[in-house]
């Protein structure tokens, strides 16, 4: 009744257990959902913002650089034209500069000969006397013709100093040789005024830069970052190996890790990118992930905290039992363990041999049985004293657990000097071999005998095998080992004797090896 009770009460400690754990797991896996949710929602808000903020700057700067060009083209155009030549100075110059050439943020067209000097100025028909050769945009159109509109590094004008940003064409005779440049100026704050019109987050950023790297302008507005070289930047390939795209990397300008939303602006040599801080992403989402987060882990851990209390008064009324039910079975042990060599005792042999016998005739497997005795025990206690006799024992009893494994195998000390062991599924000369590695293997441990022949202690074996079907008891079998080690002290011990036939035979382990 007793056992019947605790094997209906164990598996209700166990449920609590699988509770708390499936309740904890289910809340965490639902919380790490969400949470996982509300960044995913933070970073696909961003994306979607960056991207329309992108589309509306590009537009807004690709048409004013548009409507610039054309200006710069039909003065390319213009002088060109032979016609032109024989036309009036203010006729001419009215042709070649129109008015969108003047509009607010935009600077003077001039135009350059093949020597870099100004031969033509939108500003007044009488052109400054400026020799501009060592520009990097007359370098640049003098040795290659096919670059069509360059956007030149930002400078700063000699009048007033202003930072403007150089666009420019080839002018090229009818052989197609270099003619001079026609360059424009557009101010690198009008360029940021179109950036201050989006309105962005702080630690937000939209920048434009030439292809080579080279800033043109910044929203916030940094006049130190104008004309620097981002191309050194570790994520810059990105810019040049898409047209447009999305990556997180760290800004070489502030050290800052970012959201990179960029885009090449139609088939100009320019790049625009906006940009948002990670921190202020996770800013978005992390304050409510952390406050579910915390409600959640104090509900986890009230399921855990009334499971424990559960199981600790589960456990306190099944403790006085489980020691009980210790204690019985460390009598039992005690009661089947022979206490000097810690081999189980006769009681125990006994209760192996008829398990391991009705185990036999069930499966028609062979059960041995080997007689083990120490050879002139008595002798050697008379001679060495009765706790050297103990020791020999001992070392006996650690030479048959190394020399006996398995589950249906067992090594017993049976009375004084003798062992026996038990093992099921062998037969005939494999377990005489097996005797006979325990008969050396006692030989070898060497300890001095000088009763015995050789000098060291020796023990004799005898087998006996328990065939199923032969009708032999477990007496007969026990009766047969004790006749073959008879037989083995008989014929000058330390030897292995064995009854291999049905008929009662004897065989010396010389002659069964």
């Amino acid at each position: 009744m007793r056992s019947h009770f605790k094997l209906l009460r164990q598996p209700s400690r166990r449920t609590l257990a699988v509770f708390s754990v499936v309740a904890t797991l289910a809340l965490g896996t639902v919380t790490t959902m969400m949470v996982l949710q509300m960044r995913q929602s933070a970073w696909d808000q961003v994306s979607r913002t960056s991207l329309n903020l992108l589309e509306i700057t590009e537009s807004a700067i690709d048409r004013n650089i548009e409507l610039y060009d054309l200006s710069l083209q039909a003065v390319v155009e213009g002088l060109q034209n032979p016609r032109i030549e024989g036309v009036a100075p203010d006729l001419r110059h009215l042709i070649l500069f129109d008015r969108s050439a003047t509009a607010n943020g935009l600077g003077s067209i001039l135009a350059l000969d093949a020597q870099g000097n100004v031969f033509m100025d939108s500003a007044s028909q009488v052109p400054r006397r400026l020799q501009l050769d060592d520009r990097d945009f007359f370098r640049v159109h003098k040795a290659r013709p096919d670059v069509g509109l360059y956007v030149g590094e930002p400078t700063r004008t000699q009048k007033d100093a202003r930072l403007v940003i150089p666009f420019s064409r080839r002018l090229a005779y009818a052989d197609g040789t270099f003619a001079g440049v026609v360059v424009g100026a557009m101010d690198v704050s009008y360029l940021d005024g179109l950036l201050h019109r989006l309105s962005i987050d702080p630690g937000s950023s939209v920048a434009l830069f030439r292809t080579d790297g080279v800033m043109l302008a910044r929203n916030p507005s940094d006049h130190k970052a104008t004309g620097r070289n981002i191309a050194g930047s570790a994520h810059f390939r990105h810019y040049l190996e898409h047209d447009a795209g999305q990556f997180v990397a760290t800004a070489k300008l502030d050290n800052v890790e970012r959201f990179y939303t960029f885009s090449h602006i139609g088939s100009r040599p320019l790049i625009i990118n906006v940009n948002v801080s990670v921190a202020a992403i996770q800013a978005i989402w992390r304050t409510k992930a952390i406050g579910i987060s915390v409600v959640v882990l104090i509900l986890c851990l009230g399921i855990t905290g009334l499971t424990l209390l559960l199981q600790n008064e589960l456990e306190r009324r099944a403790q006085a039992e489980r020691a009980a039910l210790d204690a019985n079975k460390a009598l039992a042990e005690l009661a089947a363990t022979d206490g000097l060599t810690g081999l189980p005792n006769r009681r125990h042999f006994d209760a192996v041999f008829e398990r391991l016998q009705g185990q036999a005739e069930r499966t028609g497997e062979g059960l041995s049985l080997l007689l083990i005795d120490a050879d002139r025990f008595k002798l050697y206690n008379d001679t060495y004293g009765h706790l050297a006799g103990d020791e020999v024992l001992r070392t006996i009893a650690r030479c048959l657990k190394r020399q006996v494994s398995g589950p249906d195998e067992v090594a017993c000390r049976i009375g004084g000097e003798e062992f026996g062991i038990l093992m099921l599924g062998s037969a005939g000369s494999e377990v005489v071999f097996r005797a006979e590695h325990i008969r050396q293997a006692v030989a070898r441990t060497q300890i001095p005998h000088s009763d015995q022949e050789g000098g060291f202690v020796t023990v004799s074996i005898g087998v006996a095998f328990l065939t199923p079907g032969s009708g032999m008891t477990r007496t007969e079998c026990f009766a047969a080992a004790d006749a073959a080690l008879y037989e083995a002290k008989r014929r000058g011990r330390n030897r292995v004797m064995a009854q291999l036939e049905q008929d009662g035979s004897l065989t010396d382990n010389v002659a069964a090896l």
